[in-house]
């Protein structure tokens, strides 16, 4: 095993630029000769260098995101697609790299490919996010010659999977800020507001309409209750999450009650997926068996019920059963996707017919979540509208009540 690769430091420096500028700033670097070494290719003269250890925020802030890491191996893709070698397109990146996170990532690994290993387990030592699935399609990639093909095979994989969860998320946001601002707004009201309507109603020694009684009743209940509703519902999501990992049943209950949701059932599945088929295309084009790339399917699917069903899948292939019949006998998967993945065996085209897949499924959702927008807000408008206003006309009732008997 290489040695590990010394820890990086943080160092604040003024000097003279080549500008002839006095500048101050922060670097990283393993030692303060490296930090010199750095400094000296863009300033004249050194005035100050110190190491200036960040505090465990600045360290957190600087950590590499999923983002910067697939701009990485972009980067690098690009670089051995020119011919650059391997070691010397690692110190070009390190040199770009403005986050510390990403700059320790790069030079682990170039630190494990001066010591003899891959880059396979270079990568794969230098973060975990290269483990798994990646760490095969580079293994596959390195072994057919193909490294710099793999590497933008698995950028554009990391890329759609982050496009697929933004539209998830996104889908997801608006809804649940009008509803929590609903609710918000109705227990504000319900628990500041209602009271003081109340003891004016008291002065009035008439009989209230109904709705404004059972207005009364339920702010009542909230006023004495609602805190201990709160704490007991915290205590139940605590609960569920502890419970979560250790419980496959319960995660199978909650599983079959989110995907048979009216609106945000289909859309769960078909985003389930499109990770299972662009997993197994990736996996496919890049040479890896079709044993490991269901593996590696189900371990991205991010659902307990496809991962059961692409276990039943992966016995069923193993036993010489083949894909699209596994598919079909597990009854869990689409027939849109089990009758592709037939063509796509029978043509020898099984890698191009699951991307076709996927790219159809992407288009559906595109169009899905337009149409779940369009739907849903008239929905919650109508829902704000009717909880804030019922409260109103039900606070007003004995008030234009008094004035008709007034009048």
């Amino acid at each position: 095993m290489p040695p590990p690769t010394p820890e990086l430091h943080r160092y604040y420096w003024q000097g003279i630029h080549l500008d002839q500028q006095r500048k101050t700033g922060h670097l990283w670097a393993f030692s303060q000769e490296d930090a010199l070494r750095q400094l000296q290719q863009n300033l004249t003269a050194i005035h100050i260098i110190r190491p200036d250890p960040p505090n465990p925020l600045t360290r957190w802030l600087n950590r590499a995101r999923v983002k910067d890491i697939t701009d990485l191996i972009r980067q690098l893709a690009i670089m051995l697609n020119a011919g650059l070698p391997i070691v010397q397109a690692l110190l070009l990146i390190a040199t770009q790299c403005s986050r510390f996170g990403s700059k320790l990532i790069v030079l682990q690994a170039h630190n494990a490919l001066m010591n003899g290993a891959s880059l396979t387990d270079a990568l794969q030592q230098s973060s975990p996010a290269f483990r798994g699935l990646y760490g095969d399609m580079l293994h596959a990639g390195e072994m057919t010659g193909r490294i710099a093909e793999t590497l933008a095979q698995i950028a554009d994989y990391r890329e759609k999977h982050a496009q697929l969860r933004a539209k998830m998320i996104k889908a997801a946001t608006y809804p649940s800020i009008v509803l929590v601002s609903a609710l918000l707004l109705t227990a504000l009201m319900l628990t500041k507001v209602i009271p003081e309507f109340a003891q004016m109603f008291a002065h009035m020694h008439a009989e209230l309409p109904w709705l404004t009684r059972q207005v009364l009743t339920v702010s009542d209940i909230l006023r004495f209750w609602g805190k201990w509703a709160v704490a007991f519902v915290i205590g139940v999501i605590c609960l569920l999450k502890s419970l979560w990992h250790r419980i496959t049943m319960l995660q199978m209950i909650m599983e079959s009650l989110l995907l048979r949701l009216p609106l945000l059932g289909p859309l769960r599945t078909k985003a389930i997926m499109i990770r299972c088929c662009r997993t197994l295309a990736t996996c496919y084009d890049c040479g890896i068996p079709l044993l490991d790339s269901l593996k590696s399917a189900q371990n991205i699917a991010g659902s307990l019920r496809y991962r059961t069903a692409l276990e039943t899948v992966l016995a069923q292939v193993s036993a010489g059963t083949s894909l699209y019949a596994a598919m079909q006998n597990s009854h869990h998967f689409p027939e849109f996707v089990t009758q592709m993945v037939f063509i796509g065996e029978e043509s020898g085209t099984l890698g191009q017919v699951l991307t076709k897949v996927t790219q159809q499924y992407e288009q559906d959702i595109d169009q899905y979540v337009e149409q779940l927008g369009e739907m849903i807000e008239p929905l919650l408008i109508l829902l704000l509208g009717g909880l804030i206003g019922g409260l109103v006309i039900a606070m007003y009732l004995p008030v234009f009540n008094l004035m008709q008997v007034m009048g």
